[in-house]
């Protein structure tokens, strides 16, 4: 249960939550791999405190085009340059950046105009999340593209837990509806994390959401928004709310 996939509309914190989470999870002493596999997030290594790896796992395989025609065409091989049961230690260096016990490694991103949809990476999300072969009190978080195509390209099938972000709008409310039964097809565990709520906002979706399982509720704070404008990195800011949200995590993962 140490995969978890964590997805939701644009702009209901995703990115924000991997990063508070990861960061807690480093303090609890949990060696922390996040995966970007956002093709068009560039900030996320920021929120994290990290330099961003020298080369997207995409560019180390041969290119959006070439990871393309493997996988979708059959035409060729993929390089993969590391064995079909790899360790954090087996993931080239060129592809991971780590500061102490957190890392972070970037699948691929859009770069220039008209070079094709996003559709290869997330194929190649999915194939590298399932030769990694994680040890005690290791932890993978993967941030995912907004809305859930990624779910049209099989990227839960590597995960153990998915985790959907809900903000306060009926949106999200609509996303929670389709999530639980595209889980249930994959047979996958979902949890669901309110974020940027206040009172009344929580008690509104708690009550829209009563059959789903609510992993936890984090408040609208200032100084996150301050801190994401100014592209500042998280790792000081310490939520009791985050931190119940970990406790309840690792509770999860080491009871099964």
């Amino acid at each position: 249960m140490s995969k978890i996939l964590f997805f939701g509309k644009g702009g209901s914190g995703k990115s924000t939550i991997i990063s508070l989470l990861a960061h807690s999870l480093t303090r609890k002493k949990y060696k922390t791999l996040v995966i970007d596999s956002d093709e068009s997030n560039v900030t996320l290594y920021r929120m994290l405190g990290l330099n961003p790896p020298s080369k997207t796992l995409a560019d180390f395989m041969g290119g959006r085009r070439q990871v393309s025609n493997v996988l979708f065409r059959g035409k060729g091989e993929l390089n993969w340059k590391i064995p079909d049961s790899l360790s954090f230690n087996d993931i080239p260096g060129e592809c991971i950046a780590w500061k102490s016990d957190l890392g972070l490694l970037v699948i691929g991103k859009v770069g220039d105009y008209g070079s094709g949809c996003a559709c290869p990476f997330n194929a190649l999300a999915r194939e590298f999340i399932k030769k990694l072969k994680l040890k005690d009190r290791e932890i993978v978080l993967i941030d995912t593209d907004a809305g859930i195509e990624h779910f049209g390209r099989a990227v839960e099938e590597a995960c153990d837990m998915l985790l959907l972000i809900i903000d306060p709008t009926y949106e999200s409310i609509v996303l929670a509806e389709k999530a639980e039964k595209l889980a249930h097809q994959i047979n996958k565990r979902l949890y669901l994390i309110l974020n940027k709520v206040d009172i009344e906002t929580e008690k509104i979706l708690r009550e829209k959401l009563k059959d789903k399982n609510i992993l936890g509720s984090i408040s609208y704070e200032a100084e996150i928004t301050r801190k994401n404008l100014a592209g500042e990195p998280l790792e000081n800011i310490k939520l009791n709310a985050v931190e119940k949200l970990v406790d309840k995590l690792t509770t999860i993962i080491n009871e099964s």
